[in-house]
């Protein structure tokens, strides 16, 4: 394997002045002479590079053509210091030198697509390339990754002649029965031994394997967002709710008195990433169930999603919906729901309809160093049934960390699982309130409080 990495740094490959099969591009190099170098022309990893970038896949996409070739001759030419994200924002996007890669994701966002098409390529004209050009996720440097080498053709041949003695007629029907035999006997011995396990029915999967086989699948990607406490911290400063259609403007301008406070004192406090503990924990705790079903995951921060990628897919969405304003895309469907009141500073959970029992509204309740705190979980498909989405949000980063706990927890899960699903190898839609009570910041175990099934 032939492999170029090192952190994000480059320039790009279509430069003025060289005379590529498409030279449409305005981008050059300091101080590069004009035209390739003759040892990069002559390269084949080079000439795979253009193959690339001239295939239908790529034809309608000039940027990552430029994005792609950049890359490649950065790292070809030893230049792997300049394949950096803000390098080739500047070079290949056309973004200002002093611009800020926090705020413009231009370059992330589109590392995404050339990962995506470079795949598409080498599962379809490029399936007999004898080497794979790859750009791994947590960088843009280029890989060459040589195809697996064959084995020869000789001993192909001759496993064939060998597998060819053992498919006369004779042969076969000597194995048939000793096969046939064999069979009888084991099943004889199991009768013997098991009498009754012939009419008892098959044992109902686990509680967590019966939730989580539903939010891992081979076809789809699970990203778990994780809560933006940055944003959450802005809107507390300023006692103003943002929806998130402004969110995802991604304005970042202080305008309220605190706020501007706020940035004198920390300053470039708005663009900084802070997330909580709890989510943190909980995209660990994902990441470790998707080894179990052999899924695939993502975790992304919630001001770096896209309404574009929450579907199709599956989605395990932590935090209320000050912290995570992706809540808001699944606000009607859902009858546990948490609202901050800013002016009050209390974070309150409004049951939208309320059964015999149960209370309009859950609020934590200080007792000294005891408090009460509420969560909620809600299982349900994902925006145009592209998937199945897992929200766990509450009124404190404790009760949401019980609330993963209890997802993920088998003793936990399995009474409520019991009630809900009849037998049943899956769980169906719902949505559960819990309690706990956190005495010095150390939560107990969790209360099952109300819950809803919902139709599917």
């Amino acid at each position: 394997m032939v492999s170029f990495s090192g952190d994000y740094n480059t320039e790009s490959p279509r430069q003025k002045g060289v005379n590529t099969v498409n030279s449409r591009s305005k981008i050059s190099f300091d101080g590069a002479a004009p035209g390739l170098d003759p040892n990069l022309q002559a390269d084949l990893r080079w000439e795979l590079a253009q193959r690339i970038v001239n295939s239908p896949h790529f034809a309608k996409s000039g940027r990552l053509q430029d994005f792609l070739l950049y890359v490649c001759r950065c790292a070809l030419e030893n230049r792997v210091d300049e394949i950096s994200e803000q390098r080739i924002g500047e070079r290949v996007f056309e973004r200002p030198h002093d611009y800020n890669p926090n705020e413009d994701n231009i370059v992330r966002s589109q590392a995404r697509l050339l990962r995506q098409k470079l795949e598409a390529y080498f599962a379809s004209e490029g399936a007999n390339e004898p080497v794979i050009l790859r750009i791994p996720k947590g960088g843009y440097a280029p890989e060459f990754i040589e195809r697996s080498i064959q084995a020869p053709a000789e001993t192909a041949e001759s496993a064939a002649s060998v597998h060819s003695q053992w498919r006369t007629p004779v042969v076969r029907c000597l194995l048939a029965v000793v096969v046939a035999l064999v069979v009888a006997i084991i099943t004889l011995a199991w009768l013997v031994a098991h009498p009754k396990e012939l009419s008892s029915p098959a044992p109902s999967p686990p509680a967590v394997s019966a939730l989580w086989s539903q939010l891992f699948s081979a076809s789809l990607t699970t990203t778990v967002i994780v809560p933006d406490h940055t944003f959450a911290m802005v809107q507390e400063a300023s006692d103003q709710h943002i929806d998130l259609a402004t969110y995802l403007r991604r304005a970042s301008r202080p305008e309220h008195e605190n706020l501007r406070l706020l940035e004198k004192i920390l300053r470039g406090f708005s663009i900084r990433r802070y997330t909580t503990f709890d989510g943190a924990s909980t995209a660990v705790r994902v990441s470790q169930l998707a080894e179990r079903f052999s899924g695939r995951v993502v975790v992304r921060y919630a001001r770096d999603m896209s309404l574009r990628e929450l579907s199709p897919g599956h989605v395990v969405l932590i935090g209320r919906p000050l912290s995570n304003l992706w809540n808001e895309m699944f606000e009607t469907k859902l009858n546990f729901w948490f609202y901050s009141d800013l002016q009050r500073n209390v974070i309150i959970c409004q049951n939208r309809s309320p059964q015999p029992g149960e209370q309009t509204e859950y609020l934590p309740v200080e007792e000294g160093a005891k408090r009460t705190v509420y969560a909620s979980i809600a299982f349900l498909p994902n925006l145009n049934n592209g998937g199945n989405v897992l929200i766990i949000a509450g009124n404190s980063s404790g009760s949401q960390e019980v609330a993963a706990e209890f997802v993920t927890n088998e003793k936990l899960l399995s009474a409520f699982s019991d009630k809900i699903r009849q037998g049943a190898d899956r769980l169906p839609y719902f949505e559960l309130l819990i309690r706990t009570m956190t005495l010095d910041g150390v939560a107990q175990e969790p209360e099952v409080m109300a819950y809803r099934v919902l139709k599917q």
